[in-house]
């Protein structure tokens, strides 16, 4: 019953009633993975077909650049990364490195699979969720590069 209450908190998850979290956790494992300061959780350029649900601690997305890595985000409890390749099945677009000690849920393909076949409210619920808060991102992002053109 406390998995359900950290995945409650997560932004992803927060239209799913008790119910829906419930049937959730039981599809994934709630069974956190734990990972040390300095651990490389996803690393750039390689597979993956999970995303990240951050229970504790904090995570640091990057890109690897010529003098030193460029920091797109940190990410704290209640937010998740790595959905990009979860969903269009590349290759990692960024390392995400834990910052202290973080404890995590994994999401794979295959329980977004199983949950569009056996319970597609849900899984309709979580990607309407992710669409929006990968839209908020998107804005982000352009603001920071239309700064960079406006400063040169």
């Amino acid at each position: 019953m406390e998995s359900l209450n950290y995945l409650r908190d997560c932004v992803l998850l927060q239209e799913l009633t008790d119910d829906e979290l419930l049937r959730l956790s039981q599809i994934m494992s709630t069974d956190a993975e734990n990972f040390m300061p300095g651990a490389l959780i996803a690393q750039k350029d390689m597979p993956g077909d999970s995303m990240f649900l951050i229970k504790s601690g904090k995570v640091q997305i990057s890109l690897p650049a010529d003098q030193t890595d460029v920091i797109l985000a940190e990410l704290g409890p209640g937010k998740f990364f790595g959905e990009m390749s979860l969903l269009d099945k590349a290759p990692r677009s960024a390392n995400c490195v834990a910052l202290e000690q973080t404890e995590i849920f994994v999401i794979t393909r295959k329980h977004i699979a199983y949950l569009v076949e056996k319970d597609p409210k849900i899984a309709a619920k979580m990607m309407l969720a992710m669409s929006r808060i990968l839209s908020a991102r998107i804005r982000v992002l352009n603001e920071r590069i239309q700064a960079i053109f406006s400063a040169s």
